[in-house]
């Protein structure tokens, strides 16, 4: 605060008693100190150097996100907000902007003495209440909030930082007071910056995936680019905060990729006639509604996704063989999306001395037991099938390409053709498309049961297209009836829509 110094005459000064000017003086420093103090301990306001001026923040800039075409995905939203001072003038234009309750509110807070920054209700032109326009950081039609918006936990949490801020700067008189006459000065710090990261997602498909996922009351549904692993679409069904894209879930029969995967390298594809159950030690296992498929091989048994085939070559492979080549496609493994940050972490798979229980190792064989993945991790292992047998963790990250060979050329083609068959001739018909999709179903078990119903996951996982595989899609739904009945129908609209882009 500026400093007064009044001199008078000892002999003109007025006699008064000394106490009466000791309580004057201590009142007057208590409420100046009081001042000072709120404005030190406020967030919103500062006081300059010179100690005659406030300065209000009005709003913060943090780290733009961009797609990989350059498309601003944060921060993209403008909103008007008013500075407010303690004036009779201000004050008398407040309905124009504000309902009752609202006005209530702003002059309670306008009795402290200092400026208010409230967003507008209503737009009227007003001449004593400034208006200025501000970058609201996310909204709710924001795409790709889930994996972006720190609200949800989503990258905002691991790069955000403060890249600029808009503030307003008024006079103050030696009691703290806003001077009537001083409409404030705007403090722009890099406030319209541009800087920021480009990020994988690709805002064409993520739309794409968006409007095809809608009939998914819960779930999530993945793109990824088949040679890179890198995310171009990315999508949380549910209407709350949880990422389904990265929560993790019981997967079921997708997992039968990996484990024909296996068998594959170690050149085993037995002959087996499904009687629609099988006994390992205590324990029955049956097919999905008990159906018997008869004699059949890899290549029948994913198309028809036959339970008691794949406990079979589970059994025969024994764990090492799968435990070799779900390590090679990173199960059970935490990973980083972006830049060594945004970990994805709590994905579960059994360990050796688990799958020394034959049982364990039978349930694993059609994707139940102590086996968790989430959507995003497995179509990365699409990917894998899809780009002859390498391997990349999924990432944010546009140029990120790793290579890491999980299986032969071989037998990553022969995947191919047998996910093709699934759509063709087998449980994933409804995600047909010009002959020329590949993929496979699952309906997992959960083990939680709502009015005595047990919950299922349903999936489809697959590629296209299948001459020229560039897109691998997980999609999930909680709840579900059957992967071929909830998940199969958005590949093909999905696949519809890239291919009329």
């Amino acid at each position: 605060m500026s400093k007064r110094r009044i001199c008078r005459s000892r002999l003109s000064a007025p006699r008064r008693p000394f106490w009466r000017l000791l309580v004057a003086f201590a009142i007057l420093l208590t409420f100046a100190l009081g001042r000072c103090g709120y404005i030190n301990f406020s967030n919103s306001y500062k006081v300059d150097s010179s100690y005659n001026s406030i300065t209000v923040d009005i709003s913060t800039l943090f780290t733009n996100i961009y797609s990989r075409n350059g498309v601003l995905l944060n921060n993209n939203t403008h909103s008007l907000y008013a500075v407010i001072k303690p004036s009779e003038k201000s004050m008398a234009e407040l309905k124009y902007l504000y309902s009752n309750d609202d006005i209530k509110y702003i002059t309670d807070e306008l009795k402290k003495g200092y400026p208010v920054v409230m967003p507008v209700k209503n737009y009227a032109y007003t001449k004593y209440i400034r208006l200025e326009e501000i970058v609201n950081q996310n909204n709710d039609n924001m795409l790709c909030r889930h994996l972006i918006d720190k609200n949800f936990s989503g990258l905002e949490k691991y790069i955000d930082k403060k890249i600029g801020s808009l503030s307003i700067n008024y006079s103050v008189d030696a009691l703290g007071r806003v001077l009537d006459g001083d409409n404030g000065t705007i403090i722009n710090k890099n406030y319209n910056s541009i800087d920021g990261v480009k990020i994988s997602i690709d805002e064409k498909l993520q739309k794409i995936a968006e409007v095809s996922s809608k009939k998914i009351s819960k779930g999530s549904v993945v793109i990824l680019d088949t040679n890179t692993s890198q995310i171009l679409a990315s999508v949380s069904l549910g209407g709350d905060y949880l990422n389904r894209s990265l929560r993790p879930y019981a997967i079921g029969s997708i997992f039968k990729i990996v484990v024909a995967a296996a068998a594959l390298e170690n050149n085993i594809n037995p002959q087996y006639d499904c009687k629609s159950k099988i006994k390992v030690g205590d324990t029955t296992f049956h097919c999905q509604n008990k159906h018997k498929h008869g004699k059949q091989h890899i290549k029948e048994a994913l198309a028809n996704s036959c339970n008691c085939y794949f406990v079979n070559l589970a059994l025969k492979l024994g764990k090492d063989k799968i435990l070799n080549t779900a390590k090679a496609i990173g199960f059970g493994e935490s990973f980083n999306l972006f830049d060594n940050t945004f970990p994805v972490t709590d994905l579960s798979f059994p360990n050796e001395e688990e799958l020394n229980s034959k049982g364990q190792l039978a349930l694993l064989g059609f994707g139940q037991g102590k086996l968790t993945d989430n959507p995003l991790h497995f179509a990365s292992v699409v990917s894998a099938v899809a780009n002859g047998g390498y391997y990349n963790f999924p990432t944010l990250n546009i140029n990120s390409k790793d290579n890491k060979r999980a299986f032969s050329a071989k037998t990553a083609q022969t995947l191919k053709e047998y996910m093709k068959y699934v759509v063709d001739n087998g449980t994933g018909f409804n995600a047909q498309y010009e002959s020329n999709t590949a993929g496979k179903t699952a309906t997992a078990q959960t083990g939680i049961y709502e009015d005595g119903k047990e919950q299922l996951n349903t999936w489809f996982v697959g590629f296209y297209p299948y001459d020229k595989p560039a897109y691998s899609i997980a999609i999930m739904c909680e709840g579900g009836k059957s992967g071929a009945e909830d998940c199969c129908p958005v590949f093909r609209s999905i696949v519809e829509s890239i291919d009329k882009m």
